[in-house]
């Protein structure tokens, strides 16, 4: 016990340098941590600032133990006194955030209701086989799935205790009507594209659920629109930024509740957002909106391919910037743009953008984006890419470049950005302060892409022919 007040100082300072290089070191090695730090000054400066406070400790702890050695009593007291001060908020933050947005303290799963989830495999009818997929808060087994069209039913039930429930419905027919349901609850119905005609498709990002800024009665309403089979979707894309902090788990459930509207009678898929996957937000959102089992290639959950007849839709994973782009996803887009025939559509997907209108904010150039255009947009031109959709700008845009089309589409529910400053030159329409989605309709030779609001009015429509 004399020993450690005889070296209180210096062990209080190695324990604060120890701490800040302990979180520094864990948050850094996280999925989304090198963008935000990248994009957002603000918190650039916030890990600055931890750094050299450790730093900071750390000299003061050598300095004191120094200064020790010289018997110099006087210079020890006030380096003390200092060291003690910058050691205990050293002491207590790391591990405090850590909690935070580590998810220490979160459920591993939470309940969240059925939806329709498209999967990356084709049937043999031309159709992606659908899941019908939902978590709960306790490992359980023996849920039942019935499902079919009118000309019969299959029951499934599952065999084992899990927190993620999985029935794969699969070789379904095109423009066909089918029901579901889960155990004796309530029967769900939606219905199949067809293959050779029409298809339309939903696009939306950025609705942000946890955020004091995100108005969900306005994604409610677009939901509702969505959902509508008066309005005639085939499938719902979300591409980013459900939820504000992937890293808690009762925002992830009011996101769902609040999608089911929509989801459960539309097939959807998700793309990952920055703020889906910040911290350990990562591991939520593979378990909520990409699980095992949904795709082909088990390794590459965060990019996928889907396919229906003549029209092949590509989502991948780019969030911040450039910084989620890795080799074996550019490999993969390529070998995946390479077979693709001529005479198909092809659609890419993605939550961050390429070419848009905007500001500078945050030691950030929210406009066009020189590292996803220097090293994505290549291949898009190499191989006639129709149409990307994005988000992440809380706005709505279209642009074209080198003939492939942009829609800038984060309007979802997210605060809206200020009107923009700088006007990209691919620049065809723009506009701010609104609350919308994409309707992409693909008809033969033809693309009728329009921008609704959340009562469904037209913003701006803009039909287009394939980039051959």
């Amino acid at each position: 016990m004399n020993y450690i007040k005889r070296h209180a100082p210096e062990i209080l300072a190695l324990l604060g340098a120890f701490f800040i290089t302990s979180f520094l070191i864990w948050a850094l090695s996280q999925h989304a941590t090198i963008g935000l730090l990248r994009v957002n000054g603000f918190y650039k400066l916030v890990f600055l600032a931890f750094g050299v406070l450790g730093l900071i400790l750390l000299a003061a702890g050598l300095c004191y133990l120094w200064i020790k050695t010289k018997k110099n009593i006087r210079g020890n007291c006030w380096l003390s006194a200092l060291i003690i001060i910058l050691s205990i908020p050293a002491i207590i933050v790391p591990p405090l955030a850590f909690s935070f947005v580590g998810g220490i303290f979160s459920a591993a799963f939470v309940d969240t209701p059925p939806q329709l989830m498209m999967t990356g495999i084709t049937g043999k009818y031309g159709i992606p086989d659908i899941a019908v997929y939902f978590t709960t808060g306790e490992a359980v087994s023996g849920y039942t799935l019935t499902w079919g069209d009118d000309s019969g039913n299959t029951t499934l039930t599952e065999n084992k205790k899990t927190n993620q429930h999985m029935f794969i419905l699969n070789d379904l027919k095109p423009d066909t009507r089918y029901h579901y349901r889960i155990d004796n609850g309530q029967i769900a119905y939606f219905s199949t594209p067809s293959t050779s005609g029409q298809l339309h498709i939903a696009v939306a990002s950025d609705v942000h659920y946890g955020s004091e800024n995100a108005k969900n009665d306005m994604t409610a309403k677009m939901l509702s629109e969505i959902a509508d089979p008066a309005n005639g979707f085939d499938m719902f894309f979300f591409i980013g930024d459900l939820v504000e902090y992937g890293f808690i788990d009762n925002q992830w459930e009011e996101a769902f509740n609040s999608f089911n509207m929509a989801t459960s009678v539309i097939p959807t898929r998700y793309a990952a957002g920055n703020h889906d996957t910040l911290f350990s937000g990562l591991n939520n959102y593979l378990n909520y909106c990409v699980p095992e089992g949904l795709d082909e290639d088990a390794e590459a959950r965060l990019w996928y391919r889907i396919d229906i007849g003549s029209t092949h839709i590509l989502v991948m994973d780019v969030e911040w910037s450039a910084e989620t782009y890795t080799k074996a996803q550019a490999e993969w887009l390529e070998q995946q743009l390479q077979s693709i025939p001529e005479d198909d559509w092809t659609i890419v997907l993605s939550h961050g953008f390429y070419y848009a209108s905007g500001q500078y904010s945050n030691g950030w150039n929210w406009y066009d984006n020189e590292e996803t255009i220097d090293k994505i947009t290549p291949l898009f031109n190499a191989y006639k890419v129709d149409l990307v959709c994005s988000g992440h700008l809380h706005n709505l845009g279209l642009l074209e470049a080198n003939g492939v089309k942009y829609a800038v589409c984060g309007a979802f529910g997210g605060l809206p950005e200020p009107e923009p400053v700088y006007i990209s030159p691919f620049s065809l329409w723009e506009t701010a302060n609104q609350y919308a989605f994409t309707d992409i309709v693909i008809d033969g030779d033809a693309c009728t892409l329009t921008f609704r609001d959340y009562n469904f009015n037209a913003l701006y429509t803009l039909t287009f022919d394939q980039n051959r």
